[in-house]
């Protein structure tokens, strides 16, 4: 007697709210050191467990895990474990799959854990690294291209630059403590650069970018924008450059890197409700 057929079993459905899972954290180690200026290192970070680390966007972040006080190396973080209170987000400047190698720029402003790890960084020693994460989608159709933003933007404009074509035309606006922190930029395409001095007191942060906004040549109507810096700074960017100077909000892409009196700034502020 033939079998009744059964019908097949039901699988659960995907929803859309499942949390996503993370990567395993990377153990890296400290290979080099190098000093870019008064207050910026570029890191050089190696191990093994980096194979199959790939970058494909300019701007992508990824986030480091540093040491606790007394920890002479972190404690590796469970994949769906809390948040490590240590894990702050970079930008990986550059990647070398061949030699398992990525860099990373610091800047040393004197607060919080990473700051005060990479000012006496010294090769051996071990963080934990997670990512990457997406990053900037260029619009290589844009009359031109437009970065603002302040020192601890600067890595990840510079991946911008290397990403763009020989065609393209390139606008910089940096702002920085003192002229000891500028530094050549360089990209295939065509680019301007302009240098601006905050000062030391970081409440002036954003103030030397607007201003050299206010006196610079227009910007071109098909311009695409991306702003990285302060928080607040950034807010009032955005507002002068959609207000006063006329830009679309669709034009600008925003970024608050970093907030004043903020030791842990959430690394996803994008401005939107400027």
């Amino acid at each position: 007697m033939q079998q009744p057929s059964l019908p097949a079993p039901s699988l659960p459905a995907a929803t859309e709210n499942a949390p996503r899972k993370r990567r395993p954290p990377r153990r890296v180690e400290v290979s080099r050191v190098q000093v870019l200026s008064p207050a910026m290192r570029r890191i050089t970070l190696t191990g093994a467990e980096l194979q199959g680390f790939e970058v494909n966007d300019p701007a992508s972040y990824m986030k480091l895990i540093f040491p606790e006080p007394g920890q002479a190396e972190p404690v590796r973080p469970l994949p769906d474990g809390p948040r490590a209170t240590s894990m702050r987000t970079y930008t990986p400047l550059a990647v070398r799959p061949g030699a398992l190698e990525v860099d990373v720029d610091f800047v040393l402003h004197g607060e919080g854990p990473a700051s005060t790890w990479a000012a006496q960084a010294q090769p051996g020693q071990v963080l934990f690294l997670m990512g990457p994460g997406p990053g900037y989608q260029l619009d290589l159709q844009a009359a031109e291209h437009v970065l603002i933003g302040d020192d601890s933007a600067l890595p990840a404009f510079e991946t911008i630059l290397a990403r763009l074509p020989a065609s393209a035309r390139v606008r910089v606006l940096m702002e920085v403590a003192d002229a000891a922190e500028e530094r050549a930029l360089f990209s295939p395409a065509t680019l301007q650069a302009q240098w601006v001095i905050r000062g030391a007191d970081k409440h002036a942060a954003g103030q030397a970018l607007e201003q050299a906004l206010r006196e610079s040549a227009p910007l071109p109507a098909q311009s695409r924008i991306y702003l990285a810096c302060e928080a607040a700074a950034m807010r009032r960017i955005r507002q002068l450059l959609t207000g006063e100077l006329g830009l679309a909000r669709s034009q600008i892409v925003g970024r608050g890197y970093w907030k004043l009196g903020a030791v842990n700034h959430p690394d996803h502020d994008y401005g939107d409700d400027a």
